[in-house]
């Protein structure tokens, strides 16, 4: 296994670290998701006023703004895979960190809006079954 394929296991400190970058971009996830939606309505709507046979050049501009958004919407979830974190939920802005606990690998989990990572839930498992961090029975 090269070391690009091993997982990165955070302590508590260096997972909070992140946090104000993965809140700038999970915000801008956030807007680029919503430009992405109307922008899927507004190629529908030129879709069927426009002719069958050759598409309008609004249709095309509009198609080629929405492949640049989808493009650079799954460059930044790559961005913040990168960072050796994973996005769970893009919607609500739920992100797991891999972290050891009492012996085992967990993932650290946080939302987008939560102040710290207060949080932990088995691998395999998922936010439903979070349990706060405090007591850590290491």
């Amino acid at each position: 296994m090269s070391t690009e394929d091993q997982i990165k296991v955070f302590t508590l400190e260096e997972a909070e670290k992140l946090l104000p970058t993965l809140t700038c971009l999970i915000q801008r996830l956030h807007l680029i998701r919503d430009e992405i939606s109307k922008l899927e309505v507004d190629i529908d709507a030129l879709e069927l006023v426009g002719a069958k046979d050759k598409p309008s050049p609004d249709l095309e501009r509009q198609v080629e703004i929405y492949n640049q958004a989808v493009t650079q919407f799954y460059e930044m979830v790559d961005e913040i895979h990168a960072l050796g974190c994973y996005l769970k939920d893009v919607d609500a802005g739920l992100i797991d960190f891999y972290a050891m606990r009492a012996g085992k690998v967990v993932y650290l989990c946080w939302k987008l809006g939560e102040p710290r990572v207060a949080h932990w839930h088995a691998v395999g498992e998922g936010y439903g079954s979070r349990e706060p961090l405090n007591p850590d029975p290491t």
